[in-house]
């Protein structure tokens, strides 16, 4: 196939590189499609006039530890099939499948993408991801953003560009070098540490909310559809040990979050509420009495109960006691907002005393309630509900840290929080160390209050 004067004007402007000839033998150069440091991206066509994409790189750029014929080994419907590659001392050129599509930033613009289209096209890329990461040696992409997605006439979705791609290998504690689009990238690609697959679920996780909200950065302003917004949270935590551990459980989290799956449970929720009120009426009082017993009138904390039902009791005992309907819907997360109305409206506890902003280091201080600054849209974890409800009745225990043998970062006030609620089933029911709904805040509170209510302790203004 002879070199056509397209080929030659863009060889002779790029003197920078040195074409191995037999590339140059097999596919003409129809149009340069990128021009990046030390990489070219083409539009080719092979002897039967099929399109292809040639990627050529510069050995004094780029290695290819990992990188040299990684599309060769795989294989999948969402990826990109290799076609050739090419090298000589100066370059390493390497031929793949055309795709036919769009971009998803291209895609997102000319479509009015709803939250089930969005949830579909990350699910496939969860797909895509999950055979990726799956592999003997896992492969991680490192540049998961809407560029690199590629919508098919079909609306399925193939994820292209394998640049900076690397295969995890245990033992290695950092990347050498970092790579990829810093709006998508993780922190650990900066080389705080080895990236792994939690890398690609950070960069799903802005991706998601780019397409809800078009802002890769977390913005109050925007409102997003809120278990979509929990799962977001979880993909781009700053730690990677906070990130879901596995693509699988994102796609799982997405579908349960899809509001088609949302309307669905709660339609079975209320037949299933019917059908029960059903029975009550069939069973008649002694049924009544057995649906509506409720454990914390008794003495103790109960043990034989699922967490559904200690959560459905706990909160029932809430609004009995404090004519309360605030931790309904029980499954929406609780935040610092709804844990200082309780604290006020609930408890007694004077306005300027709980909201009142601790601006200097997290300590104990008789002007504020909490140690920590901030505001109300911070979402509220276990640990800080259970230091919240120990020291609504007893400040002197989280104050005293005397118990504590050594300091691992957290504040101590809290350590000391937990121990004592652990030890006294304060926890029980609620068994995920992470962010916390209304029902389970409701859980904390009730056993708390069985707590000290048996030890003497129950005023709390």
């Amino acid at each position: 196939m002879e070199n056509d004067e397209l080929l030659q004007s863009i060889l002779k402007a790029d003197d920078k590189f040195h074409y191995p000839p037999d590339f140059l033998e097999e596919y003409c150069i129809m149009e340069c499609l990128s021009e990046q440091i030390g990489v070219i991206t083409f539009l080719v066509q092979d002897r039967r006039g099929e399109n292809c994409i040639a990627k050529c790189y510069d050995r004094k750029t780029w290695t290819f530890r990992d990188n040299k014929d990684l599309l060769a080994n795989l294989n999948h419907e969402g990826l990109p099939k290799q076609k050739a590659s090419f090298q000589n001392d100066d370059m390493l050129v390497t031929v793949r499948e055309y795709i036919n599509g769009v971009s998803l930033d291209h895609y997102a613009a000319e479509n009015n993408l709803s939250e089930e289209d969005n949830i579909r096209i990350c699910s496939e890329l969860c797909d895509i991801l999950a055979y990726l990461h799956h592999r003997p040696e896992p492969v991680i992409h490192r540049d998961i953003k809407p560029e690199n997605i590629i919508i098919r006439p079909n609306g399925s979705v193939a994820l292209i560009d394998f640049d900076i791609a690397r295969v995890y290998r245990s033992g290695h504690e950092n990347d050498t070098t970092f790579f990829g689009t810093k709006s998508y990238a993780p922190p650990e690609q900066y080389g705080f540490s080895q990236t792994d697959a939690r890398a690609d679920i950070y960069s799903l996780g802005i991706l998601l909310r780019w397409l809800l909200t078009g802002k890769t950065k977390e913005d109050k302003e925007s409102r997003i559809y809120r278990p979509l917004s929990g799962v977001i949270r979880k993909c781009t935590a700053f730690s990677p040990e906070e990130r879901y551990s596995d693509v699988d459980q994102v796609k799982k989290a997405l579908l349960r979050a899809n509001p088609k799956a949302q309307i669905f449970r709660i339609t079975v929720t209320v037949l299933c509420i019917l059908f029960a009120a059903t029975l009550l009426i069939y069973g008649g009082f002694c049924l009544y009495r057995a649906v509506t017993y409720s454990p914390f009138s008794g003495t103790v904390i109960p043990a034989v109960l699922s967490d559904e039902e200690r959560i459905a009791d706990a909160v029932d005992y809430m609004k009995n006691r404090y004519n309360t309907t605030m931790f309904e819907p029980a499954d929406d997360f609780a935040n610092i907002g709804d844990l200082r109305s309780a604290m006020i409206n609930l408890y007694g506890l004077d306005h300027d005393y709980v909201y009142k902003v601790n601006e200097d280091m997290p300590c104990e201080n008789d002007a504020f309630f909490l140690p920590w600054g901030w505001d109300e849209t911070h979402v509220l974890n276990r640990d800080v509900m259970a230091y919240a409800a120990v020291k609504l009745h007893d400040p002197a225990i989280v104050a005293d840290w005397t118990s504590l043998k050594d300091d691992n970062g957290f504040y101590p006030g809290v350590r000391v929080a937990v121990a004592f609620a652990e030890k006294n089933g304060i926890m029980t029911g609620v068994n995920k160390p992470t962010d916390i709904t209304l029902g389970e805040m409701a859980l904390i509170l009730a056993n708390a209050e069985r707590v000290f209510e048996a030890a003497g302790k129950t005023d709390h203004k």
